[in-house]
């Protein structure tokens, strides 16, 4: 029996309140999708879990089952080759037992978010077999503990790093060849900017430095000041600055001032004025900050801070979440942008209004980590956009920073 969405016999049929024992072997774990079979099954249903972590799974998956389940989860780590394999096997009452074959992983999305297939198995023989062959790996595999989760928590940055650029090409490749996305259809007569300045972010021009590459950049950067000798002076009135350093006004447009080795997108932003920077001693670029950016196929006016950056200020939004008046506060004001924003963390990009309280967005900007990722609050302009026409983009500049900057108050430590 095909099935498309795991976690639909897994709850109608009430196979997880059932269970006796669960084996499962996946290639990825995700706290959410631990906790979805975890928190359905019995206290005393035990749980074999046998992973490879060549895709990435979340540390802290693996240290809550380290430190909160010993005697009731054990999860081994195969390492002998790339291990991925996803199989589910539940021991049910009276010695029945189910089980099933398939491609998602043990994440909420691969359980029932994609568009994943599962073959469900009832046969008694066949299970058998498949706990004969979930058996040789889990006996094989290396058992959880403290130096293997250190390690891996060393090594898990760079992976989900490389795991985030790749969608985010992937994702941006679609758009240009099967999501209607068409250059021809777009009327850039009266365009602030013009369809060679969005191509000069293009993959396959991103890592150039010729003498041709560089000049398109310099028009692109020449546009940006153009655009903000005409949104200063209100940028100024909501107490936001520019990078004090006329050569910084724009971010560079080198590809080796990048860890991709990519120039993918030109910024302007705000944020904090001299004097408060030297107080905690920090550049503009270095903090949260307001910006407008010009990306292969977008304008992007956001409340950004990128990786590596604003340690302090993601420290103090992560802290004052836990306090109910500070949440219920970024809440409002971040559903209150209205339909087409978005929320960034970790990679993983929302819809403001997909967070139905204020406790289901404090949970998801608890996954933030200044060190590896960047933090985003933001909306993108597709090129056409009458907003963004020569007439009318510094309208919508300006726009667009009343109200973001309510929430980038809200969000500096001061």
């Amino acid at each position: 029996m095909l099935v498309k969405k795991l976690a639909a016999p897994l709850i109608n049929e009430k196979l997880l309140q059932q269970a006796e024992h669960c084996y499962i072997a996946s290639a990825s774990i995700s706290e959410a999708g631990f906790d979805f079979v975890r928190s359905r099954i019995p206290p005393k249903c035990k749980m074999d879990i046998v992973t490879g972590l060549d895709v990435p799974t979340s540390p802290q998956v693996l240290r809550r089952i380290w430190r909160n389940y010993q005697g009731r989860i054990t999860l081994n780590v195969y390492t002998r080759n790339v291990f991925h394999s996803n199989v589910y096997i539940f021991d049910l009452p009276f010695r029945k037992a189910v089980a099933f074959i398939g491609s998602g992983d043990f994440t909420l999305e691969g359980l029932k978010d994609r568009e994943e297939l599962f073959y469900k198995i009832t046969d008694a023989k066949q299970i058998e077999e498949l706990k004969s062959w979930f058996t040789g790996y889990f006996e094989f595999a290396e058992p959880l503990n403290e130096a293997l989760i250190q390690e891996y928590e060393l090594l898990y940055p760079s992976i989900k790093q490389r795991e985030i650029a790749s969608r985010q090409e992937k994702e941006e490749f679609v758009s240009l060849t099967t999501a209607g996305f068409n250059w021809e259809t777009i009327k850039f007569k009266n365009q602030f900017f013009q369809k060679a300045h969005y191509l000069t972010f293009a993959n396959d021009r991103a890592h150039l430095t010729t003498q041709e590459v560089v000049a398109q950049r310099e028009k692109v950067r020449n546009k940006l000041v153009q655009l903000h000798n005409t949104v200063k002076e209100h940028v100024h009135k909501l107490n936001l600055f520019e990078n004090a350093d006329i050569n910084c006004l724009v971010n560079s447009i080198d590809p080796t001032h990048y860890s991709s080795q990519k120039v993918r997108s030109l910024s302007i932003g705000y944020g904090r004025g001299e004097a408060e920077l030297k107080k905690i001693n920090h550049r503009l670029e270095e903090v949260v900050q307001l910006q407008l950016s010009i990306k292969p196929q977008s304008i992007e006016v956001s409340l950004f801070c990128g990786i590596g950056k604003g340690r302090e200020d993601r420290a103090y939004l992560k802290d004052k979440m836990l306090e109910e008046e500070y949440r219920n506060q970024f809440f409002k004001l971040s559903t209150g942008l209205g339909s087409g924003y978005w929320i960034e963390v970790v990679g993983d990009k929302r819809k403001v209004e997909s967070f139905l309280n204020p406790e289901l967005l404090a949970e998801f900007i608890k996954a933030d980590d200044w060190r590896y990722y960047a933090f985003s609050v933001g909306r993108k302009y597709l090129p056409g956009d009458p907003a963004i026409s020569s007439e009318k983009i510094s309208q919508m500049m300006n726009h667009e920073f009343d109200k973001l900057v309510l929430l980038y108050r809200l969000f500096l430590k001061t």
